[in-house]
């Protein structure tokens, strides 16, 4: 059975408001430099936000549960992921996996609700980028039975939820910036449309009787490619797992407060300075687990100079040790691209175009997009 990891909890109300010094703020940033730099996964909390209440919290995870509730015929009908990178609607068990084994859980993923006229404009002049476009809603006869009684509840619950968690997120990104020794902003800056980009993913994960995880798993071990990530889930919910020191512990949900982890591509900006920590989710043979998970990225076209200016190459980056820079692909399909000509694919291999990332040669879009592609499974149950 694993340990659980005193990883820090960090009031980040400094972050948040416009009335903090920059005192304040410069606190909260040595907290997170250490937490960064120690374990890449920390808790965050503050009692000025409206979304760390245990009636908020409680209220998103009962819409979450609430979704997965449907029966199989109205999950059907709810239009599911496709392959090419833009990740809404529904993923069935097995839909995606970062390896081999099977990853027992469902999920639901949705984004930024774009005003009707401003979506169309948009599709009409074909200003949208390959991370953009319309959420993918259950039919509104299930939509109907999930507001329970009150319109447009449980669009207006997810959204706002959305919303209030891509606000801290920027907030987080202003304190990484103090702890770097860079301007305030300086990460923001690349952050102005990430809110039409970035998603929340909703997950479903089943219990499974193979405790040795060869086979079947709630989430593979992997690392989160991009900028953060934010997780949500029920009070003392166990289940996600940080490898530390070694061998794998536990982090328990906390009440009213998120898990932060940093992801590969912020990683490697700071040289593996900061940690981009190994994570995956199992299960304990008996109990589901629920979670609500925002991937937060910059934006599309972000091409970001490196943040460290010491040239030192830490850990981390250097072993290499990221899902970014690994081919994710489905064996079969990875076997029929080999059968590609070999000067077809030069130069196109995960480290290669990783690198170009890093050089400003590619944008952060494109190359996500790439990555989402690379987890996608055919043979999911569709």
């Amino acid at each position: 059975m694993a340990t659980s990891v005193a990883i820090p909890t960090i009031d980040i109300t400094a972050l948040l408001t416009n009335t903090s010094t920059i005192q304040d703020k410069q606190h909260v940033a040595v907290k997170l430099l250490n937490a960064f730099t120690t374990f890449g996964v920390f808790y965050i909390t503050s009692p000025s936000h409206p979304l760390f209440t245990t009636e908020n919290t409680n209220q998103v995870l009962d819409a979450s549960k609430r979704l997965f509730d449907l029966d199989a015929e109205q999950k059907a009908h709810i239009p599911k992921i496709q392959p090419g990178g833009f990740t809404r609607g529904y993923v069935p068990i097995g839909g995606e996996s970062g390896s081999a084994t099977k990853e027992l859980k469902e999920g639901f993923s949705y984004g930024y609700e774009w005003p009707e006229e401003a979506l169309k404009t948009k599709q009409a002049g074909g200003s949208l980028n390959g991370l953009q476009g319309p959420n993918t809603w259950p039919l509104q006869t299930s939509l109907d039975q999930l507001d329970q009684g009150h319109k447009d509840a449980f669009k207006g619950t997810l959204q706002e939820f959305y919303l209030h968690v891509c606000d801290i997120a920027k907030g987080l990104l202003k304190g990484i910036s103090l702890a770097l020794a860079l301007p305030e902003d300086e990460l923001t800056k690349y952050c102005t449309t990430s809110e039409t980009i970035s998603f929340m993913r909703l997950f479903h994960y089943l219990p499974y009787a193979d405790q040795g995880h060869s086979a079947q798993i709630g989430s593979s071990a992997h690392t989160d490619w991009g900028f953060l990530t934010l997780i949500l889930s029920p009070s003392k919910t166990v289940g996600l797992q940080l490898f530390y020191e070694n061998k794998w512990q536990d982090v328990p949900s906390r009440d009213n407060s998120l898990v932060i982890n940093g992801g590969d591509y912020l990683s490697l900006l700071t040289g593996g300075k900061l940690i981009s920590p190994l994570h995956r989710v199992v299960s304990n043979g008996q109990e589901e687990r629920y979670s609500m998970c925002c991937f937060y990225y910059p934006d599309y076209d972000a091409k970001i100079p490196l943040l460290v200016q010491d040239q030192e190459v830490h850990g981390q980056a250097a072993s290499g040790n990221y899902s970014l820079l690994r081919d994710q692909r489905d064996q079969d399909d990875a076997k029929q691209d080999q059968e590609v000509s070999a000067a077809g694919k030069e130069g196109q291999d995960a480290r290669s175009v990783a690198t170009k990332l890093l050089n400003g040669d590619i944008n952060f879009g494109d190359y996500i997009i790439s990555k989402w592609t690379q987890v996608y499974r055919k043979g999911g149950a569709y």
